[in-house]
């Protein structure tokens, strides 16, 4: 891998690691002033709706996102440090990649919907299951992006 892509895949993994960090909420650093005024939850305000029922709680106080999109940054995460592996496996097919995060945001889509019109009542943990797939599979895509065999 050449020195620039090295470098784009570490700042990419340390940019990663921040935001999980940041997406578990100010009861990770045992903040005192109330959680929604913590900048953990000011700077995922826009990014997502922070419902503290759907939040796993640390230390007293919701994370700074719900359980799905903890999930999300989370999956991206881990499949990202998993992408080195990939490409000394020589994983290739990312048609087939594709098709999986198209399958895992569907089943997203649908789990959410089927809660939404009271059909079924998901759990934190199915969010975050659910999330975490869609995240780690969508990380999985970049593989010939840094790993490629010349």
């Amino acid at each position: 891998m050449p020195d620039q892509r090295k470098l784009l895949y570490g700042i990419i993994l340390v940019l990663t690691g921040v935001t999980v960090m940041v997406g578990l909420g100010g009861g990770l650093f045992n903040q005192a002033n109330p959680w929604p005024l913590q900048w953990q939850h000011q700077a995922f305000n826009s990014l997502c709706h922070q419902m503290v029922d759907r939040s796993f709680w640390i230390n007293g106080q919701p994370m700074a996102v719900c359980s799905r999109c903890i999930g999300i940054y989370g999956g991206f995460a881990m499949g990202w440090m998993v992408l080195p592996v990939l490409s000394y496996y020589q994983v290739k097919g990312i048609a087939s990649i594709q098709k999986i995060v198209v399958l895992v945001l569907l089943l997203n889509i649908v789990d959410a919907s089927g809660d939404f019109l009271d059909l079924w009542k998901n759990t934190l943990t199915s969010r975050l299951i659910l999330g975490s797939l869609l995240g780690g599979s969508t990380a999985m895509i970049f593989s010939g992006d840094f790993f490629h065999q010349n």
